[in-house]
């Protein structure tokens, strides 16, 4: 009857560090799951960061090129990752569309990718009323 006992309680002393360590790895294998969620979440919000930062620039060069020409009509600006000091590069459509009524007055469009070709990529789309300067207004 002891010889017994003392089997079981070798079983229990077994049983009970393994019933810890299937613990421990149940909530170290949830915690890596919510990082990698997390870690998704930060790199989904850092595209959509670098695409507003993207057409805000956009905008900002097309005003420029306007003052240079007044014909300017837009572009596609790529942008490499050496530019940026990013991993990706970086694509921006650029459209300047003529008011009819005011001529001295434009609207700049611009719609920015980033990452280019990645599958989370993220595409910011803005517009801009503008004057030019220097030109008589159609009014």
């Amino acid at each position: 009857m002891r010889a017994r006992s003392q089997r079981h309680r070798r079983g229990s002393f077994v049983l009970i560090p393994m019933l810890c360590l299937i613990l421990a790895l149940a909530v170290i294998g949830e915690i890596l799951k919510q990082t990698t969620i997390e870690t998704g979440q930060l790199k989904q919000q850092h595209f959509q960061l670098q695409s507003t930062w993207l057409a805000d620039a956009a905008a900002q060069r097309a005003v420029t090129k306007l003052a240079q020409n007044p014909d300017y009509e837009g572009e596609i600006w790529k942008t490499q990752p050496e530019e940026m000091g990013q991993n990706y590069p970086g694509e921006v459509v650029i459209k300047v569309q003529k008011n009819r009524q005011m001529k001295s007055s434009v609207i700049i469009r611009t719609e920015a990718s980033y990452p280019v070709k990645e599958s989370g990529r993220v595409r910011i789309v803005r517009e801009w009323p503008c004057k030019i300067k220097g030109q008589k207004s159609g009014n």
